[in-house]
């Protein structure tokens, strides 16, 4: 007998597991909520039996042809590697036996029946879903179901694979359950409502099985927190009162397990990598009743990340454009330092020997007279502790002219008693966003004489002389970077010589 898997859903008032009393239609109008194991949910159940059950949504998706590729079909073998991206190593793939032995511990009549399904079974049909996380729910205002399906490792004697499900259903006027395991016609029918069935042994003896664990960088820090989580004796969890561990080998001195609380720990400065740590458990009643297992352990290597920058330069006097590019830079989230990672060169584009990179201090350097316009300079910072471990930035630097902005001024002042009507014209004048100083520019009238004005190149101060005629004058004055003397700017002071005084 074949059955389709939506066919199992929710059998409501039927005694057939395979059909459904849900229309296609009222299907379509289902929630279906894909079940995710959450944070705070046992990924796991232990059957009390022997078995210790890897929850269904885990491999929610996978095919049996994928399943295959990887899991023996004996039922006794353990999978070895990844499937579709999900670590399935040391699980065994249940046979369509082993399914349904677990349904019998929930539900007796499957002891003896292949599957099952009415009014009777749907208490037993809520607790298993209750336990195990179903693969496919819903509820609606009058209608709600659970339906939690697996492959199993068998085929039927058609050479069709065999997948187990459990489901139970209830509307306003009835209720249902079901269990059963049967064939599917297409072995790569990979659906979210489907999983794998894999289990674990946990007894009777002691099974240890193999953990994996990472610190964030060569600092160190616990890496597991303790082997003995998922590890096994009689069908109980482990601990250090059941059982005795030792470390067997390591593939690194700084990497070591820690017998008395289960710990795996990498010591400070360890380099980054992957390591193997093997170890063994034993019965503390019976020391030869042992099983063994491997940890893994990555250090990750410092985070490196080296920020772009920005500086200017100017040619007239060259000079510093950025005083250190590790400023913003990070190793590990903390500012790097010259004491952690290592700063050289990589290009500057375009090419030019007028702006550079000291590597012993940081600082990019502009030289005198060197060609204006922007260059990228691309620098790299790489961890000490391993120098293949590196980032690089670029930082852009302008080389212009300082900005000089002469600002206009205006007085009014008596044309009569004159004196001096402007200390000086420099003071609202700015170079390279300061006052300019006089070793920096140099200060020219521009506009014709004026009888009676005369502007100080010397000190700016612009004075009127006594009885000079009223009226409104106009003095333009242009101020030059001494070392650029083509970099100026012009301003003009407007003169009001009403014969009053402000």
């Amino acid at each position: 007998m074949s059955f389709n898997q939506r066919d199992a859903l929710i059998p409501l008032g039927r005694s057939d597991f395979f059909c459904s009393a849900l229309s296609f239609t009222l299907l379509l109008l289902v929630l279906i909520i894909s079940p995710v194991i959450l944070r705070g949910q046992s990924t796991t159940v232990n059957d009390g039996n022997g078995k210790l059950w890897l929850q269904l949504p885990a491999t929610a998706g996978l095919s049996w042809n994928q399943t295959a590729q990887v899991c023996p079909r004996d039922g006794v073998t353990p999978c070895a590697g990844y499937i579709a991206g999900r670590n399935v190593n040391d699980w065994v793939w249940a046979t369509d036996a082993q399914t349904l032995q677990l349904f019998s511990y929930f539900e007796p009549a499957m002891t003896t029946n292949r599957s099952v399904s009415g009014f009777a079974y749907f208490f037993t049909a809520d607790t298993f879903l209750s336990t195990f996380r179903p693969t496919f729910s819903f509820c609606l205002t009058y209608q709600c179901g659970a339906y939690g399906a697996g492959w199993t490792a068998s085929k039927d004697d058609a050479g069709l694979p065999i997948f187990g499900a459990v489901n139970w259903g209830t509307t306003s006027v009835s209720v249902d359950g079901s269990f059963g395991v049967g064939p599917d016609t297409n072995p790569d029918n990979a659906q979210n409502e489907r999983g794998v069935w894999l289990w674990r042994a946990t007894g009777p003896g002691v099974f240890a099985y193999d953990d994996a664990g990472y610190v964030a960088s060569p600092d160190g820090g616990t890496a597991v927190a303790n082997v003995l989580a998922n590890d096994f004796i009689a069908g109980a969890s482990v601990t250090t009162a059941t059982v005795t561990i030792t470390q067997q080998s390591s593939t690194s001195s700084g990497v070591t397990l820690d017998a008395g609380d289960g710990s795996v720990d990498v010591a400070n400065v360890t380099p980054a990598g992957t390591y193997t740590l093997a170890y063994r458990i034993c019965d503390v009643t019976d020391a030869s009743t042992c099983d063994d297992a491997a940890v893994t352990v990555v250090v990750n290597p410092y985070v490196v990340d080296a920020v772009n920058d920005v500086g200017v330069g100017s040619p007239s006097t060259g000079g510093i454009a950025i005083a250190n590019v590790l400023a913003n830079d990070t190793l590990s989230g903390s500012r790097a330092t010259f004491a952690n990672i290592r700063l050289s060169s990589v290009s500057v584009t375009p090419a030019t020997s007028g702006v550079t990179l000291n590597a012993a201090d940081g600082s990019i350097n502009v030289a005198r007279d060197t060609t204006l316009g922007s260059y990228a300079v691309v620098y790299q910072i790489c961890d000490n502790s391993n120098l293949a471990n590196c980032d690089r930035a670029t930082a852009t630097i302008t080389v212009r002219n300082y900005v000089i902005d002469a600002v206009d001024d205006s007085v009014r002042a008596s044309s009569k008693t004159g004196g001096i009507v402007i200390a000086s014209v420099l003071a609202n004048d700015t170079f390279n966003g300061t006052r300019p100083a006089a070793a920096q520019v140099q200060l020219s009238q521009v506009s014709a004489p004026i009888a009676g004005i005369t502007l100080n190149l010397s000190t700016g101060a612009v004075s009127v002389a006594p009885k000079t005629s009223s009226g409104i004058y106009s003095l333009v004055y242009r101020i030059c970077e001494i070392a650029s003397p083509t970099n100026c700017d012009s301003a003009t002071v407007t003169i009001d010589l009403s014969g009053r005084s402000r």
